[in-house]
């Protein structure tokens, strides 16, 4: 496989102004693709798991970091590529808390044109239905009282999540688990109120590298009342059943310094695109985590190859045949 690793460093220099991530996809006459993504930021950019990049064996993965010439920093990249065909999921389903952005390249073959599809799908995170004031707070990261209640929300949000998803939680009785959530729904509101919650954010915030970080403590001495009508052991249970949900939400949020941009091109003439720009015979995509808080955002192009010697060939046989038919019609009047 040809590595393109330079061509990626070259073309990230002239568009990593404030670009975390650069993907390259460059579609074969025969339907195969070269993938190459590229991120760059500081060490914690790049190990952080809010996007991830292929890890399989077809993927050529490398770490490397470069020196700033103007500011003398040091600049981390990762990248990985390969040589792909049809659709891939790219990341495993269960690295749930990570972007995940599945790709698919389909060749329609016809006797006079050749029609190749690009789709590639950057995976919504469903914020207004799961924890709505964290959009606001990620706008607003000034505003503390919107962190208080986005952190409220991320919090009843997971302990649903676990209550009700969760194997652990399948022996509690539906009636039970809506006493909790409306048991820990007081409790938040109060310890909002009381600005004891603040407390319990800042005090997580600087024990744990997360951003939103489970408040085991303050959990567990609320689950009390409930521990004698829960199965042995299901508080760890629930717990711990959060902490998928909990690692989602963090991913989300480091997921706002990411911007990302998308660069294809594809035999043949591009016919249809949602693409923010062309030039020439390539195409270009520019977006961030508000492209897809809520719902996915879809990469989508098409291209056509026409073969003109068969359109030719097709037009003389025809040709040739309503002569003849022609010619067939005339004889018969002349002899009727």
């Amino acid at each position: 496989m040809r590595n393109f690793r330079p061509a990626l460093i070259l073309i990230c220099s002239l568009l990593f102004s404030c670009v975390e991530t650069l993907i390259t996809i460059d579609v074969l006459p025969d339907a195969r693709y070269r993938m190459g993504i590229i991120s760059k930021g500081d060490k914690e950019d790049i190990e952080d798991s809010d996007f991830r990049l292929p890890q399989s064996k077809e993927w050529n993965t490398k770490r490397f970091k470069e020196i700033d010439e103007e500011t003398g920093d040091i600049i981390h990249f990762s990248s990985s590529e390969s040589l792909l065909k049809g659709t891939n999921l790219l990341i495993k389903n269960n690295h749930k808390g990570g972007l995940r952005y599945p790709i698919s390249v389909k060749l329609k073959k016809g006797f006079f044109s050749d029609t190749y599809i690009l789709h590639q799908l950057f995976e919504g995170r469903g914020v207004d239905k799961k924890y709505p004031t964290l959009a606001q707070a990620l706008m607003e990261p000034g505003d503390e009282s919107k962190q208080i209640v986005a952190f409220t929300e991320v919090m009843l949000h997971c302990l649903k999540e676990s209550l009700y998803t969760s194997s652990s939680s399948s022996t509690i009785e539906d009636l039970l688990k809506e006493r909790i959530v409306n048991h820990f729904h007081g409790v938040f509101y109060k310890a909002g109120k009381d600005e004891n919650l603040k407390d319990i954010v800042l005090r997580e915030k600087n024990e744990s590298a997360n951003i939103v970080s489970l408040p085991e403590n303050f959990m567990r001495s609320n689950f009390q009342p409930f521990k004698s009508m829960l199965p042995r052991g299901n508080i760890d249970s629930l717990l711990i059943g959060m902490l998928p949900c909990i690692e989602e939400a963090n991913s989300t949020i480091k997921l706002n310094d990411d911007s990302f941009k998308l660069i294809s091109t594809l035999p043949g003439r591009v016919f249809m695109s949602n693409s923010d720009s062309v030039y020439s015979d390539t195409l270009l995509w520019s977006f961030d985590l508000k492209d897809f808080t809520n719902d996915s955002y879809a990469v989508e192009a098409a291209s056509i190859i026409y073969y003109p010697k068969k359109i030719q060939k097709a037009i003389l046989v025809g040709t040739i045949l309503i002569l003849f038919v022609l010619f067939l019609i005339a004889k018969r009047k002349a002899i009727l």
